[in-house]
This record gives structure tokens, sequence and C-alpha cells, in this order.
């Protein structure tokens, strides 16, 4: 689907540059003018494709969590209760809701995009 917004970006792109091509061959103030509204409508909605493919290319990225832990005394998956970022290492804290048993994942940095 990105490549199909990619195309279309595009295509809107070759329109604008159509559309300033024959405001600057145009003699007509009028028609002059028509063309660079023209042209200026295409780019925003070139523009728009563009937010939609990084919008979507953001929201289709895995999130940054390490995978939760397996509880070694229930073996039910245990919760996020906390976050603790440093420069060098992120550390997430899982807690077990059913035995109260915790557990430290640690991880780099950019996890988080720090």
């Amino acid at each position: 689907m990105l490549k199909s917004v990619s195309a279309r970006a595009r295509q809107c792109h070759e329109w604008a540059s159509n559309a300033r091509q024959r405001a600057l061959e145009s003699t007509d103030p009028v028609s002059r003018d028509e063309y660079l509204a023209s042209e200026v409508r295409w780019l925003k909605l070139a523009e728009s494709y563009e937010l939609t493919e990084r919008l979507t290319d953001f929201l289709n990225k895995p999130a940054a969590f390490p995978k939760h832990p397996e509880c070694p005394n229930c073996h039910v998956p245990m919760w996020l209760v906390a976050i603790e970022s440093g420069c060098e290492k992120v550390e997430y804290l899982y807690e077990c809701k059913a035995c109260e048993e915790k557990a430290i994942v640690t991880g780099q940095g950019r996890d988080l995009g720090t």
C-alpha cells in the first residue's frame, strides 16, 4: 500500500509541475493565476499523501518494549509496571499479578528512541 501512496504523491508532483509550466507559458493573467492555484492544490494533495505514508509507517512499527516475561512461579505473562530510562540503558520492571513476583528486563537506551 505504501508504494501506491508514493506513486500518488509523485503523480501529484508531476501535475503540479505541469500546472507551473502552463502558468509560465500563459500570457493571460487570469489563466496564469488559475494554473498557479492549481499547482498549489496539487502540492497540498501530494503533501497529504506523503503525510499519510509517514503516519502509516510510524503506526506499523512494532512497539519498542521487550516481550513480557513469563512468571517463573505461575507461568503467566507478567505486567509492565515501571520503566526507568538512563543514557545507556532502559530497565523495564515487570510484576506478576497472581503471586507478586518481580522481574527486571534491561534494554539499550535506543529501545525508547533515546
